[in-house]
């Protein structure tokens, strides 16, 4: 495994496998966004990819959604069982196939992308972190990119609080202090173009100040954007 500091890398693959391989350090994995592939198939990504590849996993998404917003798939229980961070076992059952998913992959970290449901509320605080203490970490990482109506600074109190990660787009706000920072460029960061080298620039000033760091795009010329981070990193001119 690399030892590098700062990885630049895409969420999920934009173009072939081998391709992206050719480029990245890093891919956030997004087979696991709904139901988890089992151990043997994810063995098999596993041994596609370079041994150096750094991998992370997004967790599925119906242990957090609306019940009304499940996607439509064979979750393998009663469909309201799932979903709404319940303790249930269908619900926990899910959660754990992510886990084995992230450590057939070996991956790195594991993200939560909670909906914008998910408001900062009193009862929504409660039941996210009741479901934070009953889940099975596995001494992984936890990543966590909140949507909707979240405030930085009190994402990043509930963040600390229940050792997470909290996911960041360096290009407004601060990545918090920590040994890890998850940089996430989502689609608006380059507004259908590639992200410029003044950015470039903010992006790996951000990323210096950490032991590690994962710079991610999800941008519309995300596996460019991840190039050319690299070239910036090492210094070239582009």
């Amino acid at each position: 495994m690399s030892e590098q500091r700062i990885s630049a890398g895409t969420v999920g693959y934009p173009i072939d496998r081998d391709r992206v391989h050719e480029v990245v350090d890093v891919v956030e994995l997004t087979e696991g966004r709904h139901v988890p592939p089992r151990r043997k198939a994810a063995r098999r990504l596993r041994e596609g990819a370079p041994l150096s590849l750094r991998f992370s996993v997004q967790a599925p998404v119906a242990v957090f959604a609306e019940r009304a917003e499940l996607p439509e798939l064979e979750l393998g229980g009663e469909r309201e069982r799932f979903g709404e961070l319940q303790l249930t076992e269908d619900n926990l059952g899910l959660w754990r196939r992510g886990i084995d998913f992230a450590t057939a992959v070996g991956a790195e970290a594991i993200l939560l992308l909670t909906p914008a449901s998910l408001t900062p509320s009193p009862a929504n605080l409660a039941r996210f972190e009741a479901f934070l203490g009953a889940i099975d970490r596995s001494d992984s990482t936890l990543v966590w990119e909140p949507r909707g109506p979240w405030e930085h600074e009190h994402a990043w109190q509930v963040a600390r609080a229940n050792d997470l990660v909290l996911a960041v787009d360096p290009l407004r706000d601060e990545p918090a202090d920590g040994p890890l920072a998850y940089l996430r460029l989502g689609p608006f960061a380059a507004m259908g173009s590639r992200v410029g080298i003044y950015d470039l620039e903010r992006i790996a000033e951000a990323a210096s100040r950490f032991e590690r760091a994962f710079c991610l795009f999800d941008t519309p010329r995300a596996l460019d954007d991840a190039r050319n981070l690299k070239r910036v990193l090492a210094g070239d001119s582009m």
